[in-house]
């Protein structure tokens, strides 16, 4: 199945996107190239017998064949000077064509056949001279491409996503892994032109920022790569490890605020942390720089930055925090960062390729081809198949299909009488009388019931409740119980209450005490203990005569008046005012209580 290629040729990395020439305009695929990720690292390892490995299997074996390894290249395109790789010198554009032979190879590969149309993606900022020097290299490896600004490329993908009105003007800040570009493009039907000059640094991308982050590393624990052996395998592994956790940590600071770098050497071991403050102070100038190179590309259109219509950022690298900040406030306009901002170039390479929709029409129709020999069973697919219907020629035709003219005007075939002596000519068939409609059928008796009025579905819903709802007698419950506790707090009688009361006019009864004690010295105490102490042991006459005692200290001269109600007395109340004086004449209460438990056994 045909296929359109669009490759992005990046200074770290390389990315691919396909196409097909049956799907709907717009749609794209991406190529998975690499084993981890859908794009490969650009670094190339050239063995001595001329073979040639991308990916991450070249930077696994840079750890055992240092010299046979190459990176970074891109950089190098127009440069005469050569790159020295396992001891054979080699131009910088013959290695970008090598790699772009071999995602071309690969596609080829996973799809079956050859990709139909190849774009691959360059920098704005390139002159002709680099764009000669790789257009010679890449026809040397049998490839004929065609060439798109990466500004472009990335409009293009930007406008498959997002509505982009015709007339549109957009400037783009791709910061990739090697370079930086800013251009302004202007939406011209379906297509984008570019307006002013693009403006770019060849040498400033993310790597620069993983060597910031390395040495940070390095002043951190500067112990751990002090006197290391370059030569030995264990020290370049170690110092490759540490080399992809910087890349990592870079990436994770723009997301996250602080990260750890472990640091593993035959030196020392450790880590280091990094704050994302350290980071963006670090690489401050050099977003500054961009910046400002994007200013002048908006300048050299002749346009101010109200004039935007959008602001996009793409590349790696633009996904940094302090990036999307300073665009924003140095132009003064807000920013917007593509969905997908590693794989926008080469999707927007593959868009570039694929013809433009007419304005207003959907997803083209695929009509299958006509099967062998069903042409007289599927006129309609034939004719779009440019084969005659039923048979041979194409003469006039009645009403009904029948030729109106005489018979074998078809030519030869089944359908010509001339042709074919077994099958009698063609006689038009008699007409046929019109067959009236048969009678429409009676009306139910239930039809007069419906109108013409639309029918209005009837719901029947459930009665609503009456009476008080759930919460509110859920409420009213809860405060009717809190009434009733706080009465019975304040109106419940207290144990404690009479005890006090008892307490207080002791001292009374204790005075009375005193003024009969004559006459129980009189009379003889062993004598009527017995009688006395026989009902105190139970509680209730001992609590009688402690309420009794106030009508007692009211009637004391009726007491001492009349003998008799005397003698009563004592039998009552003396027993607690008798008791106390063999034992202590000073505390009464106390010996009452030691007379009162001591009977209880008997």
């Amino acid at each position: 199945m045909s296929y359109l290629l669009g490759i992005d040729l990046g200074t770290t990395r390389t990315a691919a996107a396909i196409g097909r020439l049956d799907a709907r305009p717009g749609e794209t695929e991406i190529v998975n190239l690499g084993d981890r990720a859908s794009a490969v690292p650009s670094v190339l390892y050239l063995g001595d017998d001329g073979s040639v490995v991308v990916g991450e299997a070249a930077e696994r074996r840079a750890v055992s064949s240092p010299d046979h390894v190459v990176r970074e290249f891109k950089r190098r395109i127009g440069d005469p000077t050569p790159l020295i790789v396992g001891g054979r010198p080699w131009a910088p554009e013959d290695l970008s064509a090598r790699l772009v032979r071999w995602v071309v190879d690969r596609v080829a590969q996973r799809e079956a056949g050859p990709a139909a149309r190849i774009a691959v993606t360059l920098p704005a900022s390139w002159g002709p001279h680099k764009t000669e020097r790789l257009g010679g290299a890449l026809a040397a490896q049998g490839l004929q491409v065609s060439y798109l600004a990466e500004p472009q490329a990335a409009a293009l993908h930007y406008a498959s996503a997002e509505r982009v009105e015709p007339g549109s003007t957009i400037a783009v800040y791709d910061f990739g892994g090697g370079t930086f570009d800013a251009a302004v493009v202007h939406k011209d039907g379906n297509t984008f032109k570019l307006l002013g000059r693009p403006e770019g640094v060849d040498r400033l991308g993310g790597i620069d920022f993983d060597e910031i982050v390395f040495e940070h590393v390095m002043s951190g624990m500067p112990d751990a790569f002090e006197g290391l052996d370059e030569n030995d395998p264990a020290v370049l592994s170690a110092i490759a490890a540490i080399r992809r956790e910087c890349v990592e940590a870079k990436e994770a600071l723009s997301s996250d605020t602080e990260v750890s770098i472990p640091v593993l050497t035959p030196k020392a071991q450790g880590s280091v942390r990094m704050h994302r403050s350290e980071f963006e102070a670090a690489i401050r100038p050099q977003v500054e720089d961009t910046v400002d190179a994007l200013q002048r590309a908006v300048a050299s259109a002749g346009l101010a930055p109200q004039q935007l219509s959008a602001v996009l950022l793409v590349g790696g690298s633009s996904r940094i925090p302090l990036v999307g900040q300073l665009v924003s406030e140095l132009l003064g306009r807000p920013v917007t960062v593509d969905v997908d901002p590693k794989n926008a170039i080469s999707m927007g390479a593959v868009l570039s390729l694929q013809p433009a929709p007419p304005t207003g029409s959907g997803p083209r129709p695929r009509v299958p081809a006509p099967r062998a020999g069903g042409s007289a069973r599927f006129p309609i697919a034939a004719a779009a198949a440019g084969a005659p219907p039923l048979g041979g020629g194409g003469g006039p035709q009645g009403p009904y299909g029948p030729p109106a003219g005489p018979p074998g005007a078809y030519g030869p075939g089944p359908m010509g009488g001339a042709a074919s002596s077994s099958l009698p000519p063609y006689r038009p068939a008699p007409p046929r009388p019109p067959v009236a409609p048969p009678p429409r059928p009676a009306t139910p008796s239930y039809a007069p019931e419906f109108d013409d009025e639309p029918y209005e579905p009837r719901y029947d819903y459930a009665p609503e409740p009456r009476g008080k709802s759930p919460s509110f007698l859920v409420t009213a419950g809860a405060v009717a119980a809190a009434i009733a506790v706080i009465a019975a707090v304040f109106l419940w009688p207290q144990p404690d209450s009479e005890p006090a009361a008892a307490s207080t006019p002791r001292p009374v009864p204790t005075q009375e005490a005193t003024q009969p004690a004559p006459r129980t010295t009189e009379r003889p105490a062993p004598t009527e203990q017995p009688p006395a102490t026989r009902p105190l042991p139970p509680p209730p006459p001992q609590t009688r005569p402690t309420t009794e005692q106030p009508p007692v200290t009211t009637t004391e001269p009726s007491v001492t008046t009349t003998p008799p109600p005397d003698t009563t007395e004592p039998t009552t109340k003396p027993t607690p005012t008798e008791q106390p004086t063999p034992t202590d004449p000073n505390e009464g209460g106390g010996a009452s209580q030691t007379a009162e438990v001591a009977p209880a056994p008997a």
